[in-house]
């Protein structure tokens, strides 16, 4: 099952959607955006990011608007220069008008087969020219064996391979479920999409404009590279930050009950110190006070009761100084987790 884009679009064209899909399958469709069907995994990421809700599961398409199916399904089998389709962050820093971007599209590469023609029709005749004099024939030179060609067309198997990993991995994500395992298994999913990649173009580095020109399947390996990377990028730093997050909770947790102990034993070494000041109606001093802790029935309780009181307080400033450096890891771990983010969308913008 795919998705299709309905009426709402043709006034929108809102392209939220396009950057969020984890396998770059909208292309421009002149009045909305479409979805290529042999390239949708049915992620379902796209459905909830449109702000008009101009997109549907093909078995949910309104009756009205049963015949933008046909029409999404048409457009792919009948266009031969699918354009994929600009993000909103793409069409809004060129200062681009969305619909414009969606008609132009399609426009530019038919109007450049006619230049192209009318070039060659206005090429003038080649002038003949002097024969020229006839030399020997060089000697003949061995040929060189040919060099073994890369593939021509990414390998199917893999790369259906790599769209079930996509959709296990985005809905154990979904579900706070997604293990180590599967993480391993994203990354050497990568490995191998680029190892057939690399082969094919004979080089390590490439860009996707280099990869389209060669074969339209060898760019959407990349993109599958690309998304399984952003699908499972910073969990090693989610699994970090729920470990910090907890000591931070403990910490926290034992220097409230540290504190409250601590003022539940400065109570009672004031209420043994002025007890007996109280009982016989005195009034408050600094006199009055020190005769009350050397009483020799109070002194000791008192003396017991300050001791363990200091060595609480000594505890409860040990837990504030680690709940203080718990918290700043979790916040290393924050940066360090956008910096990889930023880090992983400069390579691909490079790309």
């Amino acid at each position: 099952m795919t998705y299709v884009v309905a009426d709402p679009c043709l006034s929108t064209i809102d392209r939220a959607c396009v950057e969020v899909c984890p396998v770059a399958c909208f292309y421009e469709g002149g009045d909305q955006l479409i979805i290529h069907p042999a390239e949708c995994v049915d992620c379902d990421a796209c459905r909830p990011a449109c702000p008009v809700a101009a997109i549907f599961p093909e078995a949910e398409v309104p009756e009205q608007w049963r015949h933008f199916t046909a029409k999404n399904a048409d457009f792919i089998k009948k266009t031969s220069n699918l354009v994929r389709a600009k993000t909103k962050a793409e069409v809004e820093e060129a200062h681009l008008d969305t619909f414009a971007v969606c008609r132009e599209a399609l426009a530019a590469p038919i109007a450049a087969p006619a230049a192209a023609v009318a070039a060659v029709e206005a090429k003038p005749e080649p002038v003949a020219a002097a024969p020229a004099p006839v030399a020997a024939a060089p000697a003949a030179k061995k040929p060189e064996p040919a060099k073994p060609a890369g593939p021509t067309e990414l390998n199917p198997a893999l790369y259906r391979r790599g769209l079930d990993l996509m959709c296990e991995v985005v809905a154990l994500q979904e579900m706070g479920r997604l293990t180590p395992e599967k993480v391993q298994a994203a990354e050497q999913m990568v490995k191998e999409l680029r190892a057939e990649l690399a082969k094919a173009m004979g080089k390590e580095n490439y860009a996707l404009a280099d990869l389209e020109k060669k074969s339209i399947t060898f760019r959407q390996g990349e993109e599958l590279a690309r998304a399984l990377l952003r699908a499972i990028e910073g969990t090693e730093f989610e699994r970090a930050f729920q470990a910090g997050r907890r000591k931070l909770t403990e910490y926290v947790g034992g220097l409230a009950v540290l504190g409250v102990i601590t003022a539940f034993i400065g109570w009672m070494t004031a209420r043994i110190v002025l007890a007996k000041p109280f009982s016989l109606g005195l009034t408050i001093t600094p006199e009055v006070l020190v005769a009350a802790i050397l009483d020799p029935e109070a002194l000791p309780l008192f003396a017991a009761f300050s001791a363990l009181g200091g060595i609480l307080s000594l505890f409860c400033l040990g837990a504030a100084i680690m709940a203080w450096r718990a918290a700043m890891n979790l916040v290393n771990v924050r940066r360090a987790r956008e910096q990889k983010r930023l880090g992983v969308r400069f390579a691909e913008a490079e790309g």
